[in-house]
């Protein structure tokens, strides 16, 4: 029409050999509008459908003729009618009848010349029907396009989305060059439906490695569109759709969906939409194509320019800038703890990676992947780069937060990367802000371990270490005692701290001998430090400073030890010396952290060094010894021994202390147990004990040492016991409040209440022996069971009274007194059962010299054990009687 108006705007789609889809050129307020225009007067070969209508002949190469002269070009075009489409949704553009010009060129003019349209018979009334009919003649005499002789070869033969198996069609092009292809459809910006050439295969692609938001649409053909996504597939369509591309097949999804690239002369469009920020980057699929770290590294680009989705995104390692720090603990293969700048403990795991879990149990390899990390970053200053937070939900509580980190090492080296190589950790699937920045060169480094069946990737078991000799527990003092000589024959030997207990005693693993072993560090004292088991028990001040200084410098570090004895506890004593060659103890001396202890110290190899080292830090009053005078020192000491003097002075048995006791057993004729005859507290204990011991009790295992509940055989009563020795199917107990012990099946045990235990009620049995006697054992036949016996006859189930003569540390020793306020000490000695003991404390030399005039006179009327003469004789020289000799050292010298 003359009056129409003239319009302009770009070739978005080319439907048919007549008909196409023109967008406007404004794109300042997102995707433009569009119109689907038929082109006036004239009509080409209808294409087929996928509901069964096959092509005319000649239609496919109209519409190529069409799209290759005009998709993506600008053109002018008028509209002169407009018609519903048949079938059209609610979103769709109605159709609309007009003129387009081609570089004002009529786009109708140059179909009919090629001949690949017919001008409708129906179009007289056009003004320009007679040349349009003068161009089709022309073309029709030339033998143009739908005017030539091949009309039935020229009806294409598709294979429609869902008639054929995708599967098969991958198979035989997986691995080949990439296809040609014509983009055909766009439902969104990562998912559209191609043909692919020649064969007319008709598929869906989703472009692999990526994801655009979702577009979703309904059954009233309305859509629900995500942010971005009709942007993202705009920017398809615009460069993509009716367009000839490469098509590179590369998987199926889970619904037989085929993932692919699609590549253009002028780039690939996933790498374009990433890069764009309408697209993310997404693990499943990612792995199928060969541009992942591209994308990656286009994400992590538009993330940083916040590009369209990014626009409010917030970097997870926000606030976390990068650090030096040290490494002062390997946790697992995968979780350190670093000390920060600020003297801050921080826990990291590693990034995008994990290891098998240690655990109570730990997993194949998991050992191994600790041993790996500890040894390579373990007490080194590293790079520590914080990446993102994680929080991990728990059965009971709140989740707890994670955080994340790469690890470099030694300049360049990624301790992450380090574990996957050696086949000791496994890459985690990728998220968009939870991954590594090396993510790409730790998927390069797993495939490489995979191939190379490193260590998890071998499909067989680690290689089975020997058992550990566990030394530590209290069961094997005795044992421990018999690996001293080995120890101390190697001299220096490696070893590897596994736990500091305080700034001088630890837990050690000797590799070569496969033992664990407590260590102390001979002849220092460290303040005693915080408990760490929850009761909130304060320590010592410097406990808890000495500790930390220790753990820097040698937990989990491989240290050398000079072992040179053990204890009664199993303690082996020595030096501990640091990577670098320094005796610890001599760095805890001088950090003023820890003091000597005189003899032991002076015993010690190393004992001039470490005299020393506490002379500097008492100088320059470090730490323990900040208010530390040399002068007023020497007093103390001058006073201390005054008192302790004073102590040891006899005093007059009317000033000694005078207590009533209740004797509650027997161990032999100078040692038993009792009970103050006024104190009622045990009453109390007892009806509390036995309200909390009502009812069935799951089954119970308890550890040697440990204070339980026990049921006494002879009473059937609950009484606090400890464990003394477990057998394999019973228990001997020591019932601390009476003395006496007894065998016990687990049945018979219980955990004990808290309230109840040791720490808050003290034992109430007091140890007590009679001073200065000597007796045999109870149950040797003679004198020593006589003499148990005649203890028994004197005080059993009877309040005697007991004269305090002395106190060593829990035991008391005592003068005890029958009922008729006879000594029963002396009855003893006077009855020959008992002999006086020939070195005393100075304090109870007086009641030594009384009971040694009672022994004379014993001897002299042949009492007793000295019914045969006196026993003390063979003892003497002349009797044949040597001291035994000194035990031989190592080396089998005197």
């Amino acid at each position: 029409s003359p009056m129409a108006q003239q319009m302009h705007g770009v070739v978005k789609a080319v439907l048919s050999g007549d008909s196409l889809i023109i967008r406007g050129t404004d794109l300042s307020k997102g995707p433009p509008p569009e119109k689907l225009l038929s082109l006036a007067g004239i009509s080409a070969p209808r294409l087929g459908n996928r509901n069964g209508a096959p092509d005319q002949p000649f239609a496919w190469a109209s519409r190529e003729f069409l799209r290759q002269t005009c998709i993506g070009s600008q053109v002018a075009f008028t509209v002169d009618a407009t018609a519903p489409q048949p079938g059209a949704t609610n979103n769709g553009p109605p159709r609309e009848f007009g003129r387009v010009y081609l570089d004002n060129e009529s786009l109708a003019n140059i179909i009919l010349a090629a001949g690949w349209a017919r001008v409708k018979s129906n179009a007289t009334e056009l003004a320009d029907f007679e040349d349009l009919s003068k161009v089709q003649r022309a073309a029709e005499e030339a033998g143009r396009g739908v005017f030539g002789s091949e009309g039935s070869s020229a009806i294409r033969q598709v294979r429609w989305a869902g008639t054929f198996d995708p599967g098969e069609l991958l198979k035989q092009l997986q691995g080949g060059p990439p296809q040609d292809a014509i983009v055909e459809q766009i439902p969104s910006g990562s998912v559209m439906r191609v043909m692919l050439l020649p064969g007319f295969e008709q598929v869906t692609i989703i472009l692999s490695g990526i994801q655009c938001p979702a577009i979703r649409r309904n059954e009233d053909g309305t859509e629900e569109a995500a942010p971005f996504s009709r942007e993202a597939r705009f920017f398809v369509e615009s460069r993509l759709l009716h367009r000839d591309v490469k098509v590179k097949l590369e998987g199926l999804d889970k619904n037989g969906t085929i993932f692919g690239t699609v590549l253009h002369p002028q780039g690939n469009m996933s790498l374009e939409l990433v890069k764009a920020g309408l697209a993310k980057v997404v693990d499943y699929s990612s792995s199928l194509c060969d541009n992942a770290p591209a994308l990656r590294a286009a994400e992590r680009t538009a993330k940083e320019r916040r590009q369209r989705m990014w626009k409010e995104y917030v970097p997870p390692n926000s606030g976390m800038g990068e650090f030096q720090g040290k490494v002062v603990e390997v946790v697992s293969g995968d979780t350190i703890i670093v000390l920060d700048p600020s003297n801050k403990e921080c826990r990291y795991s590693l990034s995008s990676i994990r290891c098998p879990v240690m655990g109570k149990e730990p997993k194949p390899w998991a050992a191994e992947a600790k041993e790996c990390l500890r040894r390579a970053v373990i007490g080194k200053k590293c790079k520590v780069v914080p990446e993102y937070k994680r929080t991990f939900a728990k059965d009971n509580g709140p989740g707890e937060e994670r955080a994340f980190c790469s690890l470099i090492f030694n300049g360049d080296k990624n301790a992450a990367q380090m574990l996957v190589s050696e086949g000791l950790a496994a890459v985690n699937s990728y998220g968009e802000s939870t991954s590594s920045p090396y993510y790409e060169s730790l998927v390069e480094a797993e495939a490489a371990a995979t191939a190379a069946k490193k260590a998890m990737h071998s499909n067989t078991p680690p290689p089975r270490a020997n058992a550990v000799i566990d030394l530590t527990l209290p069961t094997a003092r005795q044992r421990a005692a018999s690996h001293l000589g080995t120890l101390q024959r190697q001299g220096k030997v490696r070893a590897v701290v596994q736990f500091v207990v305080n700034g001088a005693r630890f837990k050690l693993t000797v590799p070569k001998d496969n033992l664990l072993i407590s260590f102390v560090c001979v002849g220092l004292r460290c303040r005693a430090c915080a408990r760490r088991d929850g009761s909130g028990t304060e320590g010592e001040p410097f406990g808890d400073e000495a500790l930390l200084f220790t753990r820097s410098h040698c937990f989990q570090r491989d240290v050398e030890i000079e072992v040179e004895s053990v204890d009664k506890a199993g303690n082996f004593l020595g030096s501990l010396f640091l990577p670098d060659k320094r005796n610890l103890g001599v760095l805890v001396l001088e950090a003023g952290l820890a003091e000597r202890m005189g003899a032991a110290a002076d015993r010690s190899t190393y004992g001039d060094e470490l005299y020393k080292a506490e002379e500097a830090a008492k100088s320059a009053n470090r730490k323990i010894w900040e208010n530390y005078s040399e002068a007023q020192e020497a007093e103390r000491k001058a006073e201390a021994e005054a008192v302790a003097a004073a102590e040891q002075e006899p005093i007059p048995d009317s000033q000694k202390q005078m207590v009533q006791l209740t004797l509650t057993e027997i161990i032999d004729g100078a040692r038993f147990y009792a009970h103050v005859a006024s104190d009622k507290s045990i009453d109390v204990l007892q009806q509390q004990l036995a309200a909390t011991c009502v009812g069935n009790a799951p089954p119970f295992e308890p550890r040697a040492g440990q204070v339980v509940a026990a049921k006494f055989s002879q009473d059937d009563m609950w009484y606090r016991a400890k464990v003394l020795k477990k057998e394999r199917t019973s228990v001997t107990v020591f019932f601390i409040d009476y003395g006496n012990t007894d065998l016990c099946t687990a049945d018979r045990l219980r955990p004990l209440d808290p309230t109840l235990g040791p720490a808050t009620i003290s034992a109430q049995a007091i140890d007590c022996r009679l001073a200065c006697l000597i007796v045999g054992q109870s149950d040797d036949g003679g004198d020593g069971q006589e003499a148990a016996m005649s203890l028994a006859a004197a005080a059993w189930n009877k309040a005697v009274l007991a004269r305090v003569e002395d106190r060593q540390g829990e035991i008391l020793h005592v003068t005890l007194f029958d009922a008729a306020q006879q000594s029963v000490n002396e009855q003893l000695i006077s009855a020959g059962l008992a002999r006086v003991e020939k070195t005393v404390p100075k304090r109870n030399m007086l009641l030594a010299a009384g009971l040694r005039e009672k022994e004379e006179a014993a001897k002299a009327s042949r009492q007793g054990m000295w019914r045969y003469g006196d026993i003390e004789e063979d003892e003497s020289p002349e009797f044949g009687f040597r001291k035994p000799a000194p035990p031989a050292s190592a080396w089998g010298k005197k």
